[in-house]
């Protein structure tokens, strides 16, 4: 068994990363808002009716905050995306209820925008709490605040929270839905980036499923794994997520499981996913939720609860989810997810099953492409079985051949001078230890990948530096796991970067930096005099090309200290 454990909270892909719109638009409609409030108090005098100054002069305020956060925005010194700035919002308009006619105030439909701000930008959670904290207060302060006598209507303190708890739960579902719409496509399009034959089968299969474990926010994802279901031997690859005081730690742990073991997993058919949830009655009386569906028709089935109860003790789980791995009409293997605190449904269930379908092709071009990689490396072997028959060892029987002779002359008793015949046996031995010595140097392969690439980085910066008199620093972090495959591609990258920094700038020190961040691989080329500001926008497309290849994308950065950085990030 195989595990390890990697400390500090696991990536996951969040809504904050799949905004319906963008931040400057959405600070310039709040300015819209705020102008127009104003002129249309002062076109249309009759509210506010009392607190007249306050109010215009609490209108001016909102204005000028708008303005600055606009502003702000266009400049990239604040983040639309902060969860603080829509209840700011919600907080002014209050404050212009209080002072305007209370329900009956026009400022009240302000809340919508509110609510919708927080709905596409944070989710359905998000967008219902600003409702409901909206509805609440709006109720309390306008009711506090309304005009008392004829002129309070009693209506609109009822019928106004309950329109803003309406509509505002619509807009909420109406953001959350496209916010899971697009973590689901981009979910889908990193699984599909994630497929690299050059990080091994082993190594995608298990970034996958920590992808996976992350957008459902589950407590552990479990992959079983077989050729067949009469497999005699099974593969079980795990991801937990054990809370400790600081942080979340995500652990890893790969083993086999023997058939005896492994059935155990699949009690349902082999065609049907399900998704179990356990419920508890204020009695203690407990009751679970079970439902299955058949994948090849898409049936749901009702005659799985006992396998689904099984199972879930099996997993230790209060609710979870699980999909067969169906390839080529024939299962090999189940993905479970599972969960103490979160409920799965319907939904949950024929997304992973989507992802299932998406991803197991991608893994079997993998698995072809590490056999046919295989496959090369035994060509290759038989090549240099063959190669040494002819370079090394027939030059040494020649070698033999002269020696017998030599020794048939020394043993024959006549005087006879062998001085030339050593003399040209010393010759032909020093000319096939050099070709022998040629030969090992070019297929040393000792080296690992990391290895193999710092040793290659440093050769070629001594060369650059002698050649074009920039200094070069290489900063690699010294735990990265690096195939020979990927350390190629980056050697490339690091080549035309530093060539780019010659070409483009007048840079006099430029350094190399390679590191692990959360997760990805991160190749950075810093030099230290910015191009003109015409160049700062440039992107290398060779480079670009290269990235994406691997899964990855690139980016160059200028910051403030006059430094420009081609930074590539691949996942691991």
């Amino acid at each position: 068994m195989a595990r390890h454990r990697a400390t500090g909270k696991p990536s996951s892909i969040t809504s904050e990363l799949f905004a319906s719109v963008d931040d400057r638009l959405v600070c310039l409609t709040r300015l819209i808002l705020a102008c127009s409030a104003l002129v249309i108090t002062l076109i249309d005098p009759s509210e506010p009716d009392r607190l007249v100054s306050i109010t215009y002069g609490a209108l001016c305020l909102y204005v000028v905050y708008s303005a600055t956060v606009y502003l702000l925005s266009l400049r990239a010194a604040l983040s639309a995306r902060s969860r603080i700035i829509h209840w700011i919002d919600v907080c002014w308009y209050l404050l212009l209820v209080s002072l305007s006619s209370g329900t009956s105030s026009i400022f009240f439909f302000f809340f919508f925008y509110a609510i919708l701000v927080a709905s596409f930008r944070w989710g359905f959670r998000e967008g219902l709490n600003v409702t409901i904290v909206s509805a609440f207060l709006f109720t309390i302060i306008g009711y506090a605040t309304a005009p008392a006598g004829r002129e309070f209507e009693l209506n609109r303190l009822l019928l106004r929270p309950i329109y803003l708890l309406v509509l505002g739960y619509l807009m909420a579902y109406w953001g959350g839905a496209e916010i899971n719409l697009k973590r689901r496509l981009a979910l889908l399009r990193e699984v599909n980036a994630l497929s690299n034959p050059r990080f091994g089968i082993a190594q995608t299969i298990l970034t996958i499923i920590k992808r996976v474990r992350a957008f459902y926010e589950a407590d552990t994802a479990l992959l079983i794994l077989g050729n067949s279901m009469e497999a005699s031997e099974f593969q079980l690859t795990r991801v937990s997520i054990i809370n400790t005081a600081a942080v979340q730690d995500e652990e890893v742990e790969t083993e086999a499981l023997p058939r005896e073991l492994a059935q155990q997993f699949f009690a349902l058919p082999e065609t049907v996913a399900a998704v179990y949830t356990a419920r508890r009655r204020l009695r203690q009386s407990p009751k679970a939720s079970c439902h299955a569906l058949d994948t090849t028709t898409g049936e749901r089935l009702s005659a799985a609860r006992e396998a689904c109860t099984s199972l879930a003790v099996l997993l230790d789980a209060d609710s979870f989810i699980t999909v067969p791995l169906i390839y080529r009409s024939r299962s090999v293997g189940r993905v479970f997810l599972s969960a103490a605190h979160r409920r799965f449904d319907y939904a949950d269930v024929e997304f992973l099953q989507q992802v299932v379908e998406h991803v197991i092709p991608s893994l079997s071009n993998v698995r072809l492409l590490d056999q046919l990689a295989s496959k090369a490396a035994e060509h290759e072997r038989q090549k240099i079985a063959r190669d040494l028959h002819d370079s090394v060892i027939q030059p040494y029987i020649g070698l033999q051949y002269k020696l017998a002779a030599i020794r048939n002359k020394l043993r024959s008793g006549t005087l006879t001078d062998v001085t030339y015949d050593l003399d040209h046996l010393f010759d032909m031995t020093v000319d096939e230890i050099t070709g022998l010595r040629h030969y090992v140097r070019g297929l040393k392969d000792t080296e690992t990948g990391r290895d193999h690439l710092l040793s290659a980085v440093r050769r070629y910066t001594e060369q650059f530096q002698e050649n074009y008199g920039i200094d070069v620093e290489v900063v690699f972090q010294t735990d990265l796991m690096i195939t020979d495959r990927l350390a190629a591609e980056l050697i490339q990258m690091v080549h035309e970067g530093l060539r780019n920094a010659w070409k483009h700038t007048e840079a006099t020190h430029c350094t190399v930096r390679l590191e692990s961040v959360d997760s990805y691989l991160v190749l950075s080329i810093e030099n230290n005099n910015a191009p003109p500001e015409e160049l700062a926008r440039f992107s290398p497309r060779s480079l670009s090309e290269r990235a994406e290849s691997l899964g990855g994308h690139l980016r160059v950065e200028r910051n403030g200290q006059n430094r420009t950085i081609i930074r590539v990030r691949i996942p691991l």
